[in-house]
């Protein structure tokens, strides 16, 4: 933790470290088609695994809620999302700087909605 908060760059960094300990790949954050193409698939299928911990979305005969394997396989949904970045040569900064972009850009566009449909 930094000042409260959670360290995104540590994270970031422990998943790389990670990565290169189990794909044996020392060169890595680098854009590798291959192991990118890999972690799309098990990021459908993390999705599905987030979506069976939590079928209350599905009808209203549906109440199945398990909220720690929900927490955990959108953990594991996150991880995927690093390890993207990193098999799509992006390093932390790159990511980071990408998100703080594209929340800045969702509240723009929230407010001008929000000024623009008062009408």
């Amino acid at each position: 933790m930094t000042n409260g908060k959670l360290n995104f760059a540590a994270l970031f960094d422990s998943q790389l470290t990670f990565q290169k300990m189990v794909t044996k790949e020392n060169n890595l954050p680098k854009d590798d088609i291959n192991w990118f193409s890999y972690h799309i698939q098990a990021m459908v299928e993390e999705m599905g695994e987030v979506l069976k911990a939590d079928k209350r979305w599905k009808t209203h005969r549906n109440a199945f809620y398990d909220q720690n394997n929900k927490v955990e396989e959108i953990a594991d949904i996150l991880i995927t999302t690093l390890n993207l970045a990193i098999f799509s040569g992006l390093n932390v900064q790159d990511l980071y700087d990408a998100l703080s972009l594209k929340i800045s850009d969702n509240f723009k566009k929230y407010y001008y909605n929000e000024r623009n449909n008062k009408k």
